[in-house]
């Protein structure tokens, strides 16, 4: 299979960046989020990946998204840290079609709509980062294109106010549900973004052997419920990537994207967590002889504000979860797991998801950056 050639690649071309710890033994990449780097000064950049350093990060998620950004990730990948890519094709819109920020129902920020973006602005917009990535002779571990299009706070083709909605493959190919049929548009405007990234890639120097991935998905329950008290609806994980996928999806990446913050309840196992990864759509359309799942962001929240921070429970939480995920890792279907994240945003002293913390990486830290044993 082709997912499995690129999967081999990757592996091959962090060997030679000297980061072999980034795949487990059956290519698994794994990783962390670094938010916000580009809203550092440029002298603090260096202080950052000092600390992903000598913490053992061997991968990091990042935006690839300005100049700041990429030579952020120039300075990583210099220091032996691979980094996935985010392209956000939305980010290159001029703000004319946005749809308003509106707190009062849970959208903090405007956002365009998916189907409004200009597939050769976006192109010509990712052009130059990766000429400016290759010039300094990086490759990439992957590159995302997109991040949880299938909520309203990124994809405006969502009508707003909504009603709490899921909605699922049947509502995307109706003609008589004009939310349904705006979504389904954007969806396929997206199709064209990502084929002309996939272009660019395949043309490049160095990366064009570099895993392209779907935008992360955020996982918000199955089809067909109502999230009773949401002002805002969805699409589930499995309706868009099943939707995609009819629409020649495999055609252009080389796994999925896909995000997932699970129940932090302890008495849970690690054969319930895994079932439940099936049930709600987040790993399902990733079986075997199709493209595997990257879980581009997963983790757990951890309140305590204390130094040094009792981050005990949250690191049997995340053992937990990344035993559900090795099963998944076994069966050739997962690709990657990217914990969320490393310190949030910059100044933000007190990230509840945060696993560099009062100086120094978790338990959870600790437990999220381990290799995946897949044996």
């Amino acid at each position: 299979m082709r997912s499995k050639q690129f999967g081999v690649a990757a592996c091959i071309l962090l060997f030679a960046l000297g980061i072999p710890n980034a795949l487990g033994a059956n290519n698994v990449v794994v990783g962390v989020n670094v938010v916000g780097p580009d809203q550092l000064p440029a002298e603090q950049q260096p202080a950052l990946i000092a600390e992903l350093h000598s913490a053992g990060v061997k991968v990091i998620r990042s935006g690839l998204v300005n100049d700041k950004n990429v030579e952020f990730i120039i300075q990583a990948y210099q220091a032996g840290i691979g980094t996935v890519g985010l392209v956000l094709p939305e980010q290159i819109m001029t703000g004319k079609q946005k749809s308003p920020a509106d707190r009062s129902i849970g959208r903090n920020w405007g956002v365009p709509a998916l189907s409004d973006v200009d597939t050769a602005a976006a192109k010509n917009a990712f052009a130059p980062h990766l000429a400016a990535l290759e010039t300094a002779g990086v490759r990439l571990v992957g590159i995302e294109v997109g991040n949880e299009f299938n909520t309203s706070a990124y994809n405006g083709d969502f009508k707003l106010p909504g009603t709490g909605r899921v909605l699922g493959l049947s509502d995307l190919d109706n003609p008589n549900d004009p939310e349904g049929a705006a979504i389904a548009a954007g969806y396929r405007n997206y199709l064209q973004v990502v084929a002309g990234i996939k272009d660019l890639r395949d043309h490049s120097r160095l990366n064009m052997a570099t895993p392209i991935i779907s935008g992360g998905l955020a996982d918000i329950g199955v089809a067909g419920t109502v999230k009773q008290g949401k002002k805002t609806d969805y699409v589930s994980v499995s309706d868009t990537l099943q939707y995609l996928r009819q629409h020649g999806l495999d055609k252009l990446v080389d796994g999925y994207g896909v995000h997932t913050y699970p129940d932090a309840d302890p008495h849970q196992s690690p054969s319930q967590r895994a079932s439940t990864l099936e049930e709600r759509g987040v790993l399902s359309a990733c079986q075997p002889g199709t493209k595997p799942c990257w879980i581009t962001e997963w983790g757990f929240s951890n309140a305590d504000k204390s130094c040094p921070i009792n981050d005990t429970r949250r690191g049997q939480l995340v053992e937990s979860e990344r035993t559900a995920f090795r099963q998944f890792a076994q069966q050739g279907r997962l690709g990657a797991i990217l914990y969320y994240s490393w310190t949030g945003m910059p100044n933000d002293t007190e990230n509840q998801w945060a696993v560099y913390r009062c100086g120094a990486l978790t338990q959870a830290g600790r437990w999220a950056m381990g290799p995946m044993d897949v044996r």
